[in-house]
């Protein structure tokens, strides 16, 4: 809503409301963003992390699907290196998705290692595991990830990274 000289002019965005509207046309695999939720996201610097070709190519199909820019990592121990150097060089990650089950340092020890190192610790966490349980989340909440989901739903990971988004906004302003 805006106002343009003595009138208030409101813009609809008709392709999102019909696929609110006639869910059955909406593609499924592929979250429907308005213009501003997707500039939201191409704001961020995102790192996805996993070991598991198929839930990278997911995780990157999704992304790539509302055009959203990222980096990609298939462990922790290359994931936090990788976090350190974009520290160093003024473009620290705003956002992590990462895979919990992992060899070497898992998405539990990753987050812990990024919330205690206070150059990368502003982070968004996001965890995401096949094993669907409250100790999974509980333990994530625990070693100070912001989220943690179940693999694989590309609507509920988009709907905690636009969270994410919010969250590196209100950052910025304060």
């Amino acid at each position: 809503i805006t106002r343009f000289e003595d009138c208030i002019v409101q813009m609809l965005d008709v392709e999102l409301l019909l696929s609110k509207i006639y869910p059955a046309y909406e593609n499924a695999h592929i979250p429907m963003l308005t213009d501003v939720e997707r500039e939201r996201l191409k704001a961020l610097n995102i790192l996805l992390v996993d070991d598991s070709l198929i839930a990278r190519k997911q995780l990157s199909d999704a992304l790539d699907s509302i055009n959203i820019p990222y980096s990609i990592c298939n462990n922790g121990l290359d994931a936090i290196d990788l976090m350190r150097r974009q520290a160093s060089v003024g473009n620290a990650i705003d956002l992590l998705v990462s895979d919990i089950e992992m060899p070497g340092l898992d998405g539990y020890e990753l987050a812990f290692e990024v919330k205690n190192n206070p150059a990368i610790a502003s982070a968004y966490i996001i965890l995401h595991t096949s094993l669907s349980s409250e100790i999974s989340v509980s333990q994530a909440h625990q070693v100070g990830a912001n989220e943690a989901l179940t693999k694989f739903c590309a609507h509920e990971l988009i709907d905690a990274m636009l969270r994410g988004a919010e969250k590196a906004t209100a950052n910025a302003n304060l």
